[in-house]
């Protein structure tokens, strides 16, 4: 009659100690932000309130970029315009978060630095005024040549340096672990202060103030001041607080929770200077969010543990869904009135005694998944582990015949390069190729399949069943060499020479199974579709195409999408094959296949 109770108290006991035990995991705080990321879009498409000062981001895009035929580092006259036509809108305050020269280039131009100085006296003398200094890649803020500094006037210097949380978003402006210069305050607080609002910077960003940011092209202002149209200028500009961003494309972008620009709708990664206007918002608004204490949080997450208590059936089940949608709900009006209870906590406490008791009811089955992982460990590779214990995948089959997509793609010229680099270089530039290359690839749910010297070999279709293998293989060679196109950019300031890849891609009938030792097996396709593949991979040092494929590739997307018809064409061991060629616009960078056809 004792056994029972005393059975089901030690598995309280387990549960909240390991409810306890999760509380500390970097699992658990991962689960935190993502929790606040979705309760801010509730927040937002709800509730969401204007700041008590309207701010427009004036940007510096690539559209200017590509007009303005002087180099950026020259473009003092442009700026100082821009800055003038800013000053004349009588704007209520100005943050410049672009990167003003380090010094004077009078030595190539004589008086270049004229125009600038005087437009940023103008803007000093028109309203409050705050230049933002960016970090540079050695990590110091970026140095702005004394001359500008002192036309600015004294104080005006601010840190654009943003903190990333452990998942990669941001969320707040300042943080201790990755300060750079104590001495400058952040952008954000700086403006906020200059329009009389003071405040501590350390807090959460406040995502739902305000709607999409408004958007107004550099080149559209100063076409209207070339114009004479000052009334246009005022009417977009004054009275509101005007920052002056750069948003080319190969800013820094940072993950936000929410999307906030209007010119780049739908996209959670932005410039950093969304990140300092929503932050502004927040400090002109409400304020920052506050934390709660950790000991309301750790009570909380205890009284959820109560929910072990009471065998599994649909009464537990409807108490589970009650619990969960009270905690968050009750977060979430938190987040409302400026403050932050970490949800997960209590959110995993609730799980976990609910799920142990069901381990408890159901150990036998638990154990059992348990010995198929440690009888399969070790001899297959993760993916197919994965597949494997979801039960998608049958380990103990032999081989099967499947139709699937293959692309492989290989650095150009890269013995050569090897000959004229240190190993430790190399190794760095294949990582950075393959991370973009695997990054591009499991976005269109392809599957890397091997790794080989300066290529990689790609399955679309296989372990992961797709409907349109072919048209996600292209998809896939577009964004990849998107990615190292931008790649190239990183690599020019770095004074490395850019990276050229060659793209094969072929579909037809492989044998798809399970290769290796008794100590490691891995899944992998083989056949005469994996050799051409390689060869038309091949073929794009002769035709001039970054891409060629098979006609059955090119007919799987209606030979749309700018593929070039390049006839009949001899393969290594294999006669003639009619191959199509492909060089994709990277002008938008979300293009895609379906998109062209």
């Amino acid at each position: 009659m004792l056994r029972l109770p005393r059975d089901i108290l030690i598995g309280f006991l387990v549960a909240a100690m390991l409810a306890a035990a999760l509380m500390s995991s970097r699992e658990l705080r991962q689960l935190d932000l993502a929790v606040f990321n979705l309760e801010m879009r509730w927040l937002r498409a709800a509730v969401s309130y204007q700041p008590p000062q309207e701010i427009v981001v004036v940007g510096i895009d690539e559209q200017a970029y590509g007009t303005i035929p002087e180099p950026y580092a020259l473009w003092h006259r442009q700026l100082g315009e821009l800055f003038s036509a800013i000053a004349d809108a009588k704007p209520a305050a100005v943050g410049l978060a672009i990167p003003l020269p380090v010094r004077s280039y009078g030595f190539i131009v004589k008086d270049i630095d004229q125009p600038l100085i005087a437009g940023l006296r103008r803007l000093s003398e028109a309203a409050p005024l705050v230049v933002g200094q960016a970090p540079g890649l050695d990590r110091h803020l970026r140095p702005i040549a004394p001359e500008l500094a002192a036309a600015a006037g004294a104080g005006k210097l601010a840190s654009l340096v943003l903190c990333e949380d452990s998942d990669g978003i941001v969320r707040r402006i300042s943080s201790r672990r990755c300060a750079i210069d104590e001495k400058l305050e952040p952008f954000a607080q700086a403006l906020a202060r200059q329009m009389g609002r003071e405040g501590s910077p350390r807090g959460l960003i406040d995502y739902s103030v305000g709607t999409e940011i408004e958007y107004v092209p550099m080149l559209q202002l100063l076409d209207a001041q070339h114009r004479g149209d000052t009334g246009a200028i005022r009417q977009r500009l004054g009275g509101r607080i005007v920052v002056v961003a750069s948003l080319l494309p190969n800013e820094t972008r940072f993950r936000l929770p929410v999307s906030l620009a209007g010119w780049d709708r739908g996209s959670l990664s932005q410039p950093g200077a969304v990140v300092h206007v929503q932050a502004l918002r927040s400090l002109l608004g409400r304020g920052l969010i506050e934390r709660v204490d950790d000991t309301w949080a750790m009570a909380f997450a205890a009284l959820c543990t109560l929910l072990w208590f009471g065998r599994n059936g649909w009464r537990k089940s409807v108490a589970l869904a009650a619990a969960l949608t009270a905690i968050l709900a009750g977060t979430t009006i938190g987040l409302w009135h400026g403050h932050y209870l970490p949800a997960a906590s209590a959110l995993a406490a609730c799980l976990v005694a609910f799920f142990a008791r069901l381990a408890y009811e159901s150990v036998r089955h638990y154990r059992e998944k348990q010995m198929l992982r440690s009888a399969f460990a070790g001899h297959v590779s993760p993916q197919v582990m994965r597949a494997i214990l979801h039960g998608n995948l049958q380990p103990d089959r032999d081989g099967e015949r499947c139709t699937v997509t293959i692309l492989f793609a290989d650095i150009r010229g890269f013995t050569q390069r090897s000959a004229q680099a240190t190993p430790e270089a190399m190794i760095d530039l294949l990582n950075r190729f393959y991370g973009e290359a695997a990054a591009a690839i499991h976005a269109r749910g392809g599957a890397i399949d091997k790794y080989i010297g300066d290529g990689l070999m790609a399955t679309f279709g296989l372990p992961q069943p797709l409907p349109a293998p072919a048209r996600n293989a292209l998809e896939a060679a577009h964004d990849m060499l998107a990615r190292i196109a931008r790649l190239n950019l990183s690599l020019s300031a770095q004074g490395i020479a850019p990276l050229e890849i060659g793209i094969g891609i072929h579909t037809g009938e492989v044998l798809a199974g399970y290769v290796g030792s008794r100590k490691r097996r891995d899944f992998t396709v083989i056949g005469d579709p994996v050799n051409t593949a390689s060869r038309l991979e091949g073929l794009t040092k002769e035709v001039g195409y970054p891409v060629v494929c098979s006609h059955a590739v090119a007919g799987a997307v209606g030979f749309a999408g700018g593929l070039v018809d390049l006839g009949e064409v001899p393969i290594k061991g294999r006669g003639p094959i009619h191959v199509w060629g492909w060089k994709p616009s990277l002008g938008k960078r979300t293009s895609t296949m379906a998109d062209k056809t």
